[in-house]
């Protein structure tokens, strides 16, 4: 009999969990950059309103079942409902992981951490990777910082990481000749049936949160045409055309509207289609300035995230022309893969600015980089690891890791226990439990000179409560102030309207004060 340590069985395990593990690791790493832990990470000091919005909808979903005050930008509102842009959808998985294990200022960086291992673990259970392999798609996770800065924060792309990972393997799985040919793995119509049921299920609920994810469609529709489902062939394009417009319907519905309306897709129709021709072409140009800048100058750039994806399509476009010069087969996922990023990244191109949307596609650049190794050679995973190295040094550290501070962690504490007896937040879905913020304000004594209040602050609302994000000139009009609270910045120019209203401050320091009708 062979030892346990040296049985096939035994080194797999061993492997799939070293795996599994990447993501916590890549994680301790890049903290440990800093000489921090994964739990000095505070993410009222990380500057990105996104993370705010996100945090308190989770926060008063698990503490009254769903925010009693809107969420929104200059005091927008859903329909129905309180949730803001995204609607419930992106906040599902973190609402289970709040139920299982609590909600506080590190649970959504362990609850990304915990998302990419889920995905990872996937990758190799559906795939099987090689051990080279599994160490580049390694190495290319934990160099590539802008993936882990996003894993370490309190945004939600892990989780469609997670759901784009899954769909992205159960394609390989179907569709893979690679995949499919593998020694020892057996293929049968029921386990192709069961994971393109999962496959399809998980495209229907990436689509309802982010609609340009419809083009996965096509994953289910290939394998319906391989094997000649007629019933899949004509009923999938149906499904997809009623999830896209379920999203547009729950977006009208259930969602509150972005600063410019760009969710309601009004920019796009008022531009028609020359509009948005000139738009994509316009952007085009504005990415590869941003590649130029971020390869030529030192700081932070978007520039990096499009140049990966750039050089992904490429790799994928190249590969495809050679076979078929060479009369080989060109892998079904790479057809899939080009047509899908091409498209999605026309709509993000329309639907968003170029910085904003950028980070619609990190998602997108692992899996690409996963599909590239898999079905070619590891040397595209070298190639973009060393990308992603030479970034970090290029961009010299910038946008950091908010990690706490003594001071900080202090006055958020003395501000939540005063906001908590200031903000009374009643039973009733209502603008009496919104706290709104104005992104900027002018100084009363300079009104040339801008000031604002630091979006972090609100994290110390009490739970329930909605946040509002205004612009400055949304105050002009008295008229358009709903909400019950707003803080504001002691030197700006904006509590003087409030005051002309009769609000009261019912909070003041150096940094804020807190009005109330």
């Amino acid at each position: 009999m062979l030892h346990p340590l040296n049985s096939k069985r035994f080194r797999k395990i061993l492997c799939g969990g070293l795996f599994t593990l990447v993501p916590l690791l890549s994680a301790i790493l890049f903290c440990f950059r800093d000489g921090k832990l994964i739990s000095d990470i505070y993410i009222p000091l990380g500057g990105w309103s996104d993370e705010i919005t996100y945090y308190k909808q989770i926060e008063g979903i698990l503490a009254y079942g769903m925010p009693r005050g809107y969420f929104g930008y200059n005091q927008s509102r859903a329909l129905y409902g309180s949730l803001g842009v995204w609607g419930l959808l992106p906040l599902i998985p973190y609402v289970i992981f709040g139920f299982f294990f609590g909600w506080n200022y590190c649970s959504p960086v362990y609850a990304n951490i915990l998302f990419s291992m889920l995905a990872f673990l996937v990758i190799y259970i559906f795939l099987r990777p090689d051990k080279k392999s599994l160490g580049v798609i390694s190495i290319f996770w934990i160099t590539n910082q802008f993936l882990n800065r996003y894993v370490l924060s309190g945004v939600v792309e892990s989780s469609v990481i997670l759901q784009l990972v899954v769909i992205t393997s159960c394609a390989e799985y179907l569709l893979s000749d690679k995949v499919r040919t593998q020694v020892g793995r057996s293929f049968t119509p029921r386990k192709d049936s069961a994971v393109l049921v999962l496959c399809t299920f998980l495209i229907c609920l990436l689509t309802l949160a982010r609609p340009y994810y419809g083009v996965l469609f096509l994953i289910p529709l290939w394998k319906a045409v391989k094997d000649k489902n007629r019933k899949l062939i004509f009923s999938l394009p149906f499904l997809a055309v009623a999830i896209i417009g379920l999203f547009f319907i729950n977006n009208h519905y259930f969602c509150s509207v972005y600063f410019n309306n760009i969710f309601a897709f009004d920019k796009m129709r008022s531009a028609g289609l020359g509009g948005m021709v000139l738009s994509l072409f316009n952007s085009i140009v504005e990415i590869l300035r941003l590649i130029w800048y971020a390869l030529r100058y030192k700081g932070s750039g978007v520039g990096w995230y499009y140049l990966l994806l750039g050089l992904e399509l490429f790799g994928m476009t190249v590969i495809c022309i050679l076979r078929k010069i060479r009369r080989q087969a060109v892998p079904p996922i790479y057809i899939i893969t080009l047509i899908g990023n091409s498209l999605i990244l026309i709509s993000i191109i329309e639907m968003y600015q170029l910085g904003v949307g950028a980070r619609h596609i990190l998602a997108l650049l692992i899996v690409n980089a996963i599909v590239l190794i898999l079905e070619s050679h590891f040397f595209w995973g070298i190639l973009f690891a060393a990308i992603c190295l030479f970034s970090i040094w290029q961009t010299q550290g910038a946008d950091g890791l908010p990690y706490a501070e003594e001071s900080y962690s202090s006055y958020m504490d003395f501000l939540e226990e005063a906001f908590s007896e200031i903000i009374q937040i009643s039973d009733d879905i209502s603008y009496d439990n919104v706290v709104a913020m104005p992104t900027a304000d002018s100084k009363a004594a300079n009104p040339g000179e801008n000031v604002s209040t630091y979006y972090g602050l609100l994290f110390a609302v009490p739970a329930g409560a909605g946040v509002s994000l205004d612009y400055q000139d949304f105050y002009d009009d008295p008229d358009n102030i709903k909400a019950k609270y707003i803080l504001v910045h002691p030197e700006g120019s904006i509590r003087f309207t409030l005051e002309n209203m009769g609000m009261t401050c019912v909070y003041e320091d150096s940094t804020a004060m807190l009005y109330s009708r």
